[in-house]
């Protein structure tokens, strides 16, 4: 269909050529295919001169003659550059591209990486392909990243078995989680959100590190991670994914998508979670995993018409329950034992509906809405002495955005509206906090990219805060690729905001008997605290080079975080936790190296190497009124890291991951006796590897069994729970976690993949 397109479009355009001649029109094309299909923004330009434009959705393009040149230049990424003798400026060119792999001989080992810095974005931002989260045991978006050296995944606490992410060594509620670019996981779900999210119902996952993009928001304070969900239109009909674990888990995930007609689709999603196993394997009395069931369902539409417009609408349902704690809980439900019920509830509407325009393609209209309404109702300690919470929380988002360029395609600028509104009702104990906080704004990001390899982007958002007034919040970023497009170069600067849900997002304190006070700053505030301000400036650097005929690429980043005013949760005093604001409290430097390499043609290794300086001021250290500054609890300071990943003509693939964690602080103080002077010093836990290991074998018919094991050295955490033996003690507490818990794991499954044929031919 593409093909019969450019012939259609190659005869419209030779039949008005007289009527602007002073113009050069052409079509690019991808002529590695046996069908010729359109590229759209290709960029094209004169030899004597940097300056060109972009090709547009069909691939077309229409030049200004130059005076001075008849050499046409064009490029894209990962295709080799066409230079044509232009004889004839009244002709209409036909160019063909061709993969780097097409010409030159050593690239034939080449392929697609499911893991990369993206080469378009000029923020540094990594694509993660389903391919990269299928390496490891990752049945939710929260196990995801196992493998990615950007993201720290880590245990919230020992009872739950939620675990919990870090970017720039800071905790994952100061990364802006968002679905198809729509803030997903936040509020009322910052803890438990991202386990209601099956990866095999996504697609691809954008990370974004430092301050990303105006147009999403101002909640992005580490970076911004986004994930892409399997379209209706997407290549896949089918899909049946079974996990099996030693654990006790067992998750089934289905999707089926099918064809009103050629301009709707439609995908219905399910998935069913057990968690079933009663085990205690380090011998303290309490449940390693939970007992619980999760349900998902998920409907999505997608549409296109005749008049340019398309848009989709989708709605989700995740109901999830959990039950731990003592074993005898469980076993005898006995009064007086240590048990937990979790139950979470979430209803979910979203959408997105856009217009083009074909004769100018460089202008398009968009909006996005998302509906949210969640519950969550906690019940902790024994059912003679528990406490209780109970969430409520209702949101919605609205943004609505224009594109268009500033007299040429050098100048490009998107700006619109939003609004972002939340309703929280929280009860916890014998105490109610309620808000209702509204956010309308306005937004401008202007683009600057006169060449394919140079772009620097400034955006900023004004938005009016019902509870905190007026705030601007500005974004900058900028990319050069120079060396023949194998160096990169990006830096960003911004400041980014939010209001702190500090008991949805720091649940893990809940399990444990400690006290809780909010030192309110004001009367008016979520919870009488001030919003959270951080500035958030970095630096990447990447280099593409081959050893002997294989590609390698070296990435370096350095990531500021300074918070001009932070919510900090203190539990540096044993049996308490104290909430207050402080400024200029906690500063964060991330540094990290990485080395990526394919020695061999079915081989690919990376490495990295990360180090952190995290530091807090805390008001609350040794139980005093005064100001310390520490290290952040729980960041180790050194992190290595090794991935090889082996594959075989015969459809087998072996991954292996090896981490290294060094030493983390622990809050608190260990009280030592020096002669008679009592000496603190701090808390810290051990270093200590973690090693995991998965094979699969994929079948001609579209199957892919695999087995793997977790934690194959079988490290552990000693007493993840501080004092398991006495429940009714004031310093019982299971949020101290550094470690694993479980230990070694087996699992094992099977993906089935039926391709849908009729969407490969579109």
């Amino acid at each position: 269909m593409k093909s019969n397109k450019i012939v259609l479009l190659l005869l419209l355009l030779t039949s008005v050529q007289a009527i602007a001649q002073d113009s050069l029109r052409g079509v690019v094309v991808d002529a590695s295919r046996e069908r010729q299909t359109p590229l759209p923004g290709a960029f094209v330009h004169w030899h004597d001169t940097l300056s060109g434009i972009y090709t547009d959705a069909e691939g077309y393009f229409k030049i200004p003659v130059s005076e001075t040149s008849k050499l046409l230049v064009v490029n894209f990424i990962t295709y080799e550059s066409d230079t044509t003798v232009i004889t004839n400026t009244d002709s209409v060119y036909l160019i063909k591209l061709k993969t780097a792999g097409d010409l030159e001989p050593v690239n034939v080992f080449s392929r697609f990486l499911t893991y990369g810095l993206s080469g378009i974005e000029p923020r540094t931002t990594i694509n993660l392909d389903e391919r990269e989260f299928q390496k490891a045991a990752c049945c939710n978006l929260s196990e995801s990243f196992q493998n990615a050296p950007a993201i720290d995944v880590s245990f919230g606490d020992a009872i739950t078995g939620t675990r919990q992410i870090k970017m720039l060594g800071l905790d994952g509620f100061y990364t802006l989680i968002s679905r198809e670019y729509m803030p997903a996981v936040r509020t009322l779900n910052s803890y438990y959100g991202m386990s209601f999210i099956p990866a095999s119902w996504v697609e691809s996952i954008q990370i974004t590190k430092g301050a990303g993009s105006i147009v999403n928001g101002y909640e992005s304070i580490a970076g911004q991670i986004n994930i892409e969900m399997k379209k209706p239109f997407g290549k896949e009909k089918i899909i049946l994914d079974q996990f099996v674990a030693q654990s006790g888990r067992a998750e089934t995930d289905l999707m089926y998508q099918f064809n009103i007609n050629q301009k709707v689709a439609s995908s219905i999603f399910a998935r069913v979670g057990l968690f079933r196993t009663m085990q205690d394997r380090n011998d303290d009395g309490f449940l390693d995993n939970p007992f619980g069931r999760q349900v998902a369902v998920m409907n999505r539409w997608q549409f296109y018409s005749d008049k340019n417009y398309e848009g989709q609408i989708n709605a989700s349902y995740t109901n999830d329950e959990k039950t731990s704690g003592q074993v005898d809980y469980l076993q005898n439900k006995e009064a007086n034992d240590y048990g937990i019920e979790l139950k979470n509830e979430q209803f979910d509407v979203w959408g997105k509906l856009g217009k083009t325009f074909p004769e100018y393609s460089y202008r398009s209209l968009g909006s996005q809405f998302r509906v949210n309404h969640s519950r969550l109702d906690g019940r902790y300690g024994p059912e003679s002495n528990s406490t209780q919470y109970v969430g409520r929380a209702s949101s919605l988002y609205a943004n609505v955005m224009y594109e268009t360029i500033i007299n040429n395609t050098f100048h490009k600028i998107k700006t619109g509206v939003s609004m972002l509104a939340d309703q929280m009702d929280e009860t916890y104990i014998d105490t109610s906090f309620s808000r209702t906080e509204v956010v309308p704004g306005i937004f401008a990001e202007y683009t600057y990219q006169p060449k394919e390899q140079l772009s620097f982007v400034v955006g900023a958002r004004t938005d009016y805060n019902s509870i905190y007034g007026i705030t601007f919040t500005p974004r900058f970023h900028s990319k050069w690729r120079f060396n023949e497009d194998n160096t990169s170069l990006r830096t960003s600067a911004g400041i980014g905001r939010r209001t702190a849900n500090i008991f949805s997002q720091y649940q893990q304190f809940f399990v444990s008997n400690r006290t809780f006070e909010i030192q309110s700053s004001n009367d008016f505030g979520a919870y009488g605290l001030e919003q959270e301000v951080a500035v958030n400036a970095g630096l990447s650097f990447e280099h593409k080079f081959k050893i002997s005929y294989f590609p390698a690429t070296l990435f370096l980043d350095y990531f500021h975080t300074s918070f001009l005013n932070e919510v900090v949760f203190d539990r540096e005093i044993p049996g308490e936790v104290h909430f207050y604001n402080q400024k200029n409290g906690t500063r964060s430097n991330s540094m990290q190296a990485q080395l990526d390499i394919q020695p061999f043609r079915r081989t690919e290794i990376r490495l990295a190497y990360r180090m952190f300086d995290v530091t807090t001021l805390y008001n609350h250290s040794l139980g005093k009124e005064m100001q310390t500054r520490m290290s952040k609890a729980f960041i180790a300071r050194n992190r290595a890291f090794i991935n090889i990943t082996q594959g075989s003509r015969k459809g087998w693939s072996a991954n292996t991951t090896l981490q290294w964690y060094g030493p983390q602080r622990i809050p608190g103080y260990n009280e030592e006796v020096n002669g008679n002077t009592t000496v603190n010093r701090l808390k810290m836990s051990p270093d200590f590897f973690l090693w995991n290991l998965q094979v699969s074998k994929t079948f001609k018919f579209p199957i892919e069994v695999y087995l793997g094991m977790e934690n194959i050295m079988n490290y552990k955490q000693e007493s993840p729970i501080q004092f398991a033996n006495d429940i009714g003690n004031d310093e019982f507490d299971a949020g101290l976690v550094w470690g694993p818990i479980f230990g070694r794991m087996v699992y094992g499954g099977f993906r089935y993949r039926l391709k849908y044929k009729e969407k490969e031919e579109k």
